[in-house]
């Protein structure tokens, strides 16, 4: 059978196109006066948790787009349902820059806590969605190419999304209490993830 979701997919990889420019288009410094060499410098050096923000940001949103990417060649056709459900993943995707901008912009004030609480939690949200993708297929295993391997697969990578909404969930109270540790929790974690997702895609391919 012919594939059936090749708009589909090349709708999605255009929102996760527009989510990763948007992630970097808040990024700059504005003309100020007295600017030289030497304090431009320090400003540059200022912005660094808008720096950090983005890079956790787009590494998380390409993490996402790779496990989505993967999901997509195991269908052979989508549903109403299913195309519901990518939608839905897409709508915060497409919100990430806003938690992002948050983050980087609180970060050193005395709203710290709230602006990483709201990052993580919406993070988490984004992997809810995912796992609401993954079961909204498993629930339509007809439009699969190859049950027999992409059904264990996915199931496998709906563990992982469960344990990560949990790590974020934890990740969230904490924010609240050692809002540092909770932002190096949120590198950490998406270090691991694209380290430990390879051997799962090694035994999809075998």
């Amino acid at each position: 059978m012919e594939k059936q979701t090749t708009r589909l997919e090349a709708f999605s990889d255009g929102i996760f196109g527009v989510a990763i420019t948007l992630l970097a288009i808040e990024i700059g410094i504005k003309e100020y006066q007295g600017a030289d060499n030497a304090n431009l410098w320090d400003k540059i050096l200022e912005h660094w948790p808008e720096y950090f923000s983005y890079f956790n940001s787009f590494a998380t949103v390409l993490l996402i787009w790779m496990g989505h990417n993967k999901i997509f060649k195991q269908l052979k056709a989508a549903n109403h349902w299913i195309i519901l459900s990518n939608g839905l993943v897409l709508l915060f995707v497409v919100l990430f820059p806003f938690p992002t901008k948050t983050v980087g912009t609180f970060i050193g004030t005395n709203a710290e806590q709230t602006a990483v609480a709201f990052y993580t939690g919406f993070t988490g949200m984004i992997t809810v969605t995912m796992l609401i993708l993954n079961q909204c297929i498993l629930s339509n295993k007809k439009l699969l190419q190859n049950p027999e391997k992409s059904i264990p697969w996915i199931r496998g990578m709906m563990k992982g999304q469960v344990i990560g909404i949990i790590c974020y969930a934890l990740t969230t109270f904490i924010a609240f209490y050692f809002s540092r540790l909770a932002l190096t929790l949120t590198f950490c974690m998406w270090v691991f993830w694209a380290i430990s997702t390879k051997d799962s895609d090694e035994d999809l391919a075998d």
